[in-house]
């Protein structure tokens, strides 16, 4: 019995699928170090930065795709820029401050 084989594979470094995943405003940019290590890659010692580039860009469509980027992205700028590091912790613990109260409480402070 024989059986019908995909004609392609998935392959998640395949440079067709990063293009369909990565926004066009990056395409230019992946296409142009793209063409620049093929060029590179033709030496045989070089070859591993072909694979290294296209786990980047994978990685980078993935990311670069996902809607919360853009704000996530600005909201690290804007801590960079105030000197705002990490996340508070009353955004991680809702109630950290009556934690803290009965904290004080219990030690008598």
């Amino acid at each position: 019995m024989v059986t019908a084989q995909p004609a392609h594979e998935y392959d998640p470094d395949d440079p067709v699928e990063i293009l369909r995943v990565l926004p066009g405003q990056y395409h230019e940019q992946f296409l142009a170090e793209y063409d620049a290590v093929v060029t590179a890659a033709r030496r045989p010692e070089r070859y591993h930065e072909l694979h290294h580039l296209l786990r980047l860009w994978r990685l980078r469509a993935v990311m670069y795709s996902d809607p919360g980027y853009e704000a996530s992205l600005r909201a690290m700028e804007d801590a960079m820029r105030t000197g705002r590091r990490g996340t508070p912790i009353e955004e991680i613990v809702p109630d950290w401050h009556e934690r803290v109260e009965a904290a004080r409480r219990r030690s008598g402070e």
